[in-house]
C-alpha cells in the first residue's frame, strides 16, 4: 500500500510520518536547514510480516506544488494534514484539488497541533474539512510534540493496508521513474511505483520513450531486497543496458516490446471547480502524468459554435497534442496546469493512448470514448462489439490496456462474449468484431454485387474497391477483404481477372461494343511500360474522341480496364504486373521514392506518380511523407490473381 501526505506548509507533514516510521524524510541539507520539504520524502511501515506501508511525504509549500502532483499520481490513500490552530489553508484545498482529480478515493483527514488550541476548535477543523472533502473520511487527532494519537492512527492503517485486496497483476509490469542515482559499488539505481504486472531479478524492461532495452540486476520493494516488484509497491531498480544520463525523470519502464509513444491523447478532462478564467481552445498546458512534465496543447474535441473554451468545473472529451513523445495506457490518471506553472486548470484519465488528428468529435468516434470510459474492460468490449458493433484491433487494445497475450481471453469468458464473437487476421493483425456484424456485412456484399449486375449486364464484374466503396462508409476495410475471401473460398463469389461477380451469372455481350473494346485493347496492349493518356488513345485509335470516350467509360464500368486518376488507362494484366514489380521492389527497399518506382519500372514520372496514387487508394500502399511501403502484400493475391 503506498500513502502520500497532503496538506498546506508547516502543518506538520514530515513530523507525522517521522512519528508514524521513525524515519526523517528532509534529507537535504536545505531542507533540514529551513524546515522545508522540497524534495519528496520516502519512508516505511511494517503492518505486518507480509505487508509494508510506503510513505510518500510531498512539499507543501506553493512553488513544489509541481513535485507534490508526481508524488501522489500512483497512491492508495492520501493523509490530509491540516494543523489545528490555522485550519484548511490554500494548498490544503489545491492539494485535495489535485487528488480528486487524479481520481483518489480514499482519505484519512489528520488534524496536527491539537496541543495549540481548544478541542472546540480541532471540532470545528474536522467538520471543516469534511466539508471541503465532500466525503465521510476518518479523522485522527495527533500532538507533533509528545505523539499523542499516532497508535489510534498506525492502527487503523494496519488494518487499511492489512485488509486491502490484493491487486492484480494483470498486465506489463510499469513504473513511472521519479529518482536516479548511482551508488558506488552497485551501479545505476531508478525508483518509482509500480503500477501494474511484475518484475523479476533479471527481466528485460524497454525505456520509453527512447525505447532502450535494460536489465534488472537487483530489486528492492518497499524498502526491502526482493526478488520481485509488484503492483502497488515502491521499487528501486538497479539497471543496466542504460546511461544515467540517458534516463529522464518520469520516463518509463515497461516490460512490453511494444512501443508504447504517441504524440496525441484522447483523454477524458475535468476542469478544476476552482478556475477563475476561461481556457481556450488550442491553449498551451502543462500536462503532469506519473512522474512526468511535458507541454502540451489542449484540443477541445467538443466545440460547440462561437463557444471554443472551457470554464470551471466542465467535463468534456479533449485531446491533448503533447510536444514531443510520451508514453502511457489507457486509464493513466493526469493533471493540466497554465503554461506559467502557477494553476492547476484540471485533470482526468486517458482514454485513447495513440489518438490521431481529428477536426471535430463525430457522434461515432464520441460512441467510442464512452466506451473506452467504462470502468472495467469487459464493459469496454461489451460497447464495442456487441453495442455499437465494432471491430476491435486485438493487438492495439492490448497495447492501449497494457495487455499480456493471456490477459484477453479470461476478460471475454467473464461477459460471455466468447460464443458471440469471431476472429480474423490480415496483415499479421488480429481483429474481433460480433458474429451478428460479420453477417451484416457479408448481406451487404452480396446485396451489392447482386444489384450492379443488374446495372451491368455487360460487366465482367464489379472491382473490388468499386464494391467497397459502394458499401456503407464505417465498414472497416480489414474487414471487408476477409469477408470477400470468405465468399470467395465457400463458392459464393468468384474472381475474373480481379473482379467479383456471384457464381452463376454470366455476362452479357455485345458484337459491336466488343469490336470497339478489342480496337482498345489492342492500343492499351502496345504501351508496356507506359500507362496512355486519353489524348494518346485519340491519337492511335481511327475512331473519333467521342466514340473512345463512350467505350473507355463503359469498358472501366465493365471491368475490362482500370482508370487512374480518371485520365490514364491500364489493362488489367499490365496493372497485375506492375504491383509485382512493386511488391519486388519494396522486398529490397521497404520505403521506396517515386524515383526508385519509375526508374524500377522504367515508365515516365507522371505514369508512376498516378499508378502509386491508385494503389495508395486501394489500400497497397501507403505514403510517409516523401516515400511509400506496401502495407498489404496479400492484395496481390486478392485484387491481382488472374482467373
Amino acid at each position: 500500500m503506498i500513502i502520500a501526505t497532503a496538506g498546506h506548509v508547516d502543518h506538520g507533514k514530515t513530523s507525522l510520518v517521522k512519528h508514524l516510521t521513525g524515519v526523517e524524510t528532509d534529507s537535504l541539507e536545505e531542507e533540514k536547514r529551513r524546515g522545508l520539504s522540497i524534495n519528496l520524502g520516502y519512508a516505511y511501515l511494517h503492518a505486518d510480516a507480509d505487508t509494508t506501508i510506503g510513505f510518500i511525504d510531498v512539499p507543501g509549500h506553493s512553488r513544489f506544488i509541481n513535485t507534490m502532483i508526481s508524488g501522489v499520481s500512483s497512491i492508495d490513500l492520501a493523509l490530509v494534514v491540516v494543523a489545528a490552530n490555522e485550519g484548511p489553508m490554500p494548498q490544503t484545498v489545491e492539494h485535495l484539488e489535485v487528488l480528486r482529480l487524479l481520481g483518489i478515493r480514499q482519505y484519512v483527514i489528520v488534524i496536527t497541533y491539537i496541543d495549540r488550541v481548544e478541542a472546540s476548535q480541532v471540532k470545528e477543523v474536522a467538520k471543516k474539512m469534511q466539508d471541503i472533502l465532500g466525503l465521510e473520511s476518518p479523522v485522527f487527532k495527533v500532538n507533533n510534540i509528545d505523539g499523542a494519537g499516532i497508535d489510534d492512527l498506525k492502527n487503523h492503517l494496519f488494518q487499511e493496508a492489512i485488509g486491502q485486496a490484493d491487486q492484480t497483476e494483470r498486465g506489463y509490469f510499469r513504473l513511472s521513474i521519479d529518482r536516479k542515482f548511482l551508488v558506488k559499488g552497485v551501479g545505476l539505481i531508478v525508483t518509482g511505483t509500480a503500477i501494474s504486472g511484475r518484475v523479476s531479478e533479471g527481466d528485460k524492461l524497454f525505456l520509453l520513450p527512447e525505447n532502450i532495452e535494460v536489465r534488472v540486476r537487483a530489486i528492492h520493494a518497499q524498502n526491502e531486497k526482493s526478488s520481485v516488484g509488484r503492483i502497488g509497491q515502491r521499487c528501486a531498480l538497479q539497471l543496466s543496458g542504460v546511461e544515467k544520463v540517458q534516463i529522464k525523470r518520469g520516463d518509463w519502464l515497461n516490460a512490453s516490446s511494444e512501443n508504447q509513444v504517441s504524440n496525441r491523447l484522447n483523454v477524458r478532462l475535468k476542469m478544476s471547480g476552482r478556475l477563475t478564467f476561461k481556457i481556450k481552445h488550442l491553449c498551451p498546458v502543462k500536462l503532469y502524468i506519473g512522474a512526468k512534465l511535458v507541454t502540451a496543447k489542449l484540443y477541445l474535441l467538443e466545440r460547440k459554435t462561437n463557444v471554443n473554451e472551457l470554464r470551471a468545473g466542465d467535463h468534456v472529451f479533449a485531446q491533448l497534442i503533447i510536444d514531443g513523445q510520451i508514453s502511457c495506457c489507457r486509464g493513466d490518471r493526469f493533471i493540466l496546469r497554465d503554461s506559467s506553472e502557477t494553476t492547476t486548470l484540471g485533470g482526468g484519465m486517458v482514454l485513447e493512448p495513440h489518438a490521431i488528428y481529428s477536426p471535430k468529435l463525430t457522434n461515432s468516434a464520441k460512441d467510442y470514448l464512452l466506451a473506452m470510459e467504462a470502468p472495467t474492460l469487459e464493459e469496454t468490449l461489451t460497447k464495442l462489439l456487441i453495442e455499437q458493433q465494432r471491430i476491435v484491433n486485438v493487438s492495439l487494445l492490448k497495447q492501449d490496456y497494457n495487455l499480456k497475450d493471456a490477459d484477453l481471453e479470461p476478460v471475454l469468458h467473464n461477459v460471455g462474449l466468447l460464443n458471440e464473437i469471431r476472429a480474423f487476421f490480415r496483415n499479421s493483425q488480429k481483429y474481433l468484431l460480433s458474429n451478428k456484424y460479420w453477417k451484416t456485412v457479408e448481406q451487404s456484399i452480396i446485396d451489392h454485387v447482386h444489384s450492379w449486375h443488374a446495372d451491368n449486364p455487360n460487366a465482367l464484374g464489379i472491382q473490388p474497391d468499386h464494391l467497397l466503396a459502394g458499401l456503407r462508409s464505417e465498414i472497416d476495410q480489414n474487414l471487408f477483404w476477409n469477408i470477400l475471401d470468405d465468399l470467395v473460398e465457400r463458392a459464393g463469389l468468384i474472381r475474373v481477372n480481379g473482379f467479383v461477380r456471384l457464381l452463376d451469372f454470366k455476362p452479357k455481350t455485345d458484337p459491336v461494343e466488343m469490336k470497339k473494346w478489342k480496337l482498345i485493347e489492342e492500343a492499351l496492349s502496345q504501351y508496356k511500360r507506359q500507362i496512355p493518356t486519353l489524348a494518346n488513345l485519340k491519337e492511335d485509335l481511327m475512331l473519333d474522341a467521342k466514340t473512345i470516350e463512350l467505350a473507355l467509360q463503359k469498358a472501366v464500368k465493365e471491368g475490362r480496364v482500370h482508370s487512374l486518376n480518371g485520365n490514364r488507362f491500364v489493362v488489367f494484366k499490365q496493372l497485375r504486373l506492375f504491383a509485382h514489380e512493386v511488391s519486388q521492389l519494396a522486398n529490397e527497399n521497404p520505403y521506396f521514392s517515386v524515383v526508385e518506382v519509375k526508374n524500377s519500372l522504367g515508365m515516365g514520372r507522371n505514369s508512376c506518380i498516378q499508378l502509386l496514387e491508385y494503389f495508395d487508394h486501394i489500400g497497397f500502399t501507403r505514403r510517409y511523407g516523401e516515400r511509400r511501403a506496401v502495407i498489404d502484400k496479400e492484395l496481390l493475391d486478392r485484387m491481382f490473381t488472374m482467373t
